[in-house]
């Protein structure tokens, strides 16, 4: 009896530790992603064939800054391509349908309205924020973007001279970190629907 009791005791303990494990685990799913900041966008790759991100989408290694801007009265979205030679015209969009300047809001992308959105050479469609995460906590202001560094191949932040790579499934720190650093600020929904020509990233 006794030995029975031992022997149910070692399973309840081998069963809280697997859901222990399990719980870690979605914790550290969880966390991976930001909820902090609203994101809701879309964008119709279909109205736009031969622009920067329609291309960064389906482009494995390419990604995209993402920045709107308003001009008399008319949205614009600001592109800026990892690589590639462009037309100027596939670099500002302007969002002259009626579902590109009426129907949708580009007030939620992110903690300084920016995006960094591509297709990782490993793991698939990714959307960062533009804000540089380790000074957006420091500095608790939404004024340090990144950019473009060594041809593309990572992010930049001209404040703290950390460099990301946005090629990974982390968004980890290439150069000039530090222990307990962040990594770059991720968000969980990035869709592309090749069929309907729409893109959608959201939180």
């Amino acid at each position: 009896m006794m030995r029975l009791k031992n022997t149910w005791r070692k399973l309840l303990c081998m069963k809280h530790y697997a859901l222990c494990i399990i719980l870690l685990m979605a914790c550290s799913a969880e966390n991976k992603y930001n909820t902090y900041y609203p994101v809701n966008f879309v964008f119709f790759t279909s109205l736009y064939p031969t622009s920067a991100l329609t291309r960064a989408v389906g482009s494995p290694g390419m990604f995209c800054i993402v920045k709107p801007y308003t001009s008399q009265g008319v949205t614009h979205l600001k592109l800026t391509p990892n690589q590639g030679s462009w037309q100027a015209s596939d670099l500002d969009l302007v969002m002259r349908t009626a579902i590109g300047n009426e129907k949708l809001s580009y007030t939620s992308m992110g903690a300084g309205r920016g995006l960094v959105i591509g297709h990782s050479n490993s793991f698939g469609l990714k959307a960062y924020d533009l804000q540089c995460p380790n000074c957006l906590e420091e500095y608790g202001a939404a004024k340090y973007e990144l950019h473009w560094t060594k041809n593309g191949r990572f992010l930049e932040c001209d404040k703290c001279k950390r460099v990301y790579n946005q090629d990974n499934d982390d968004g980890y720190i290439a150069e000039n970190g530090h222990d307990g650093d962040k990594m770059l600020i991720q968000y969980r929904y990035v869709n592309f629907n090749s069929t309907e020509g729409r893109l959608v990233v959201h939180n």
